[in-house]
């Protein structure tokens, strides 16, 4: 009897490290970073800085770039913005697409796809959670793509060479 648990025990930990694996590792492997959410889930309120400043600069349509399960996304949307994310992830792709339908949300999407092939023209604010060297080398895109005067939040990491509007939390707030 022992041994049959100690087998179950390891096929569990053994679909675990899978798990795992496909959503921290394969994205690896390709072009993305492991999923890590720039905020807990019961603290949505790591928002409202950011979403009072999105008001106050008339903001209508945001993207998340690397936008994981889509939380941003969804409490953009809540808040009435015209929201996108743009994940490599299909799983993350999916479980995005699946809470949106879920709360039925009309205005937020989720685009699968490489964020370093999309065109971010359209944005009137682009949020991020990168790293350091990923932030840095997203300022030429950004200068080329993004409109005079889009606004760019990046949680966790500051951006170069734009015009520091705030800090905000663990956010840096700036303008193109």
């Amino acid at each position: 009897m022992l041994t049959f648990f100690l087998i179950v025990l390891e096929i569990i930990i053994l679909m675990g490290l899978g798990i795992a694996f496909l959503l921290l590792g394969l994205p690896l492997l390709f072009t993305g970073a492991p999923f890590m959410p720039s905020y807990r889930k019961n603290r949505k309120d790591v928002l409202d800085g950011l979403l009072v400043i999105a008001k106050k600069e008339n903001v209508k349509k945001i993207v998340d770039i690397g936008s994981g399960d889509g939380r941003v996304v969804i409490e953009f949307a809540r808040q009435g913005f015209e929201s996108y994310g743009i994940e490599f992830n299909p799983l993350l792709v999916w479980y995005s697409r699946y809470k949106i339908k879920r709360e039925n949300l009309k205005n937020a999407h989720i685009i699968r796809g490489d964020f370093w092939k999309i065109n971010l023209s359209q944005y009137d604010l682009v949020y991020l959670f990168q790293l350091n060297y990923v932030n840095a080398l997203l300022t030429d895109k950004f200068k080329k793509e993004l409109k005079t005067g889009a606004i760019i939040a990046s949680a966790g990491f500051p951006m170069f060479d734009f015009d520091l509007i705030k800090q905000e939390g663990i956010f840096w707030v700036y303008r193109r």
